[in-house]
């Protein structure tokens, strides 16, 4: 049975861990060459060498998510060691927490850097270097495709949360202007948003968040990353051909499910 995603060339940024990794191992097994990226280097050079010890189908690369050179590194070391590339998955984040008021301008100007910048920065090149190889076809386009990672987090709001929010609704809006803008190459952008995932963000350690998550959850449980990787397994082949402009929710049902806001204590005032 052919796999999905055979000889196709991907870059995963985000890769050392989590729901990046486990998108760069199912394209890996789809039959993907997958460039490893994450600012982690020792770490996502241990995975990628564990999903690829020759080192034929899957490479490493330290970059830094919010340095435009190291953006730039990462896309030449990519065409270096491939010689093109076919589809992008943007799943670096940082959670960057805390209240509006409390926040300082570095937390922000991080949060958007690392979450919503990178991806446009990185989009573009990638864009650019597909645009290159369209126009010296004959004719017809390349299946090629964008995948970001945010968060459902996107459309709600919460007040310990806000940059997380913000900068994934940002990231939504990305998609959507990005795959109307590319449409006319035949290049599609499409993103995914994770509801609670175990291992996403720090918040899902804590028992009793966990716990709330839980029964606000219909499927009556947190997610897996390989469980979104299945996701993007979906959106980067031609399964997928007609599909772009969308952010799939992936969260087990809890953005449909409406509970009542718990009750405030009454403290006199």
């Amino acid at each position: 049975m052919a796999k999905l995603l055979e000889g196709r060339v991907a870059i995963v940024t985000g890769a050392a861990q989590g729901i990046g990794l486990a998108i760069a191992g199912r394209f890996f097994d789809e039959g993907a060459l997958v460039m490893l990226a994450d600012a982690d280097e020792e770490k996502v050079i241990a995975e990628a060498r564990e999903l690829d010890p020759d080192g034929k189908r899957a490479v490493a690369f330290r970059c830094d998510p919010t340095q435009r050179l190291d953006i730039n590194n990462l896309m030449a070391a990519t065409l270096d060691a491939y010689d093109h590339v076919d589809i992008l998955v943007n799943a670096v984040s940082t959670e960057a927490p805390g209240e509006p008021l409390d926040l300082d301008e570095t937390a922000f100007d991080r949060a958007l850097d690392v979450n919503v910048k990178s991806a446009f920065l990185l989009t573009q090149l990638f864009s650019r270097h597909v645009i290159k190889r369209i126009e010296a076809l004959d004719s017809g386009t390349l299946s090629t495709a964008i995948i970001n990672v945010s968060a459902v987090s996107g459309s709600r709001s919460r007040p310990d949360r806000f940059l997380l929010e913000l900068s994934m609704a940002g990231l939504d809006q990305l998609t959507r202007g990005f795959a109307v803008s590319l449409a006319n190459w035949g290049i599609r952008v499409n993103g995914i948003a994770p509801g609670s995932v175990a291992g996403r963000f720090s918040n899902k350690n804590d028992p009793e968040i966990r716990k709330t998550l839980v029964a606000r959850t219909p499927l009556g449980r947190l997610g897996e990353t390989t469980e979104v990787a299945g996701v993007a397994v979906m959106l980067a082949c031609d399964h997928a051909s007609y599909v772009t402009g969308q952010v799939m929710v992936v969260d087990g049902g809890r953005s449909i499910y409406e509970r009542p806001m718990p009750v405030q204590p009454d403290d006199g005032k």
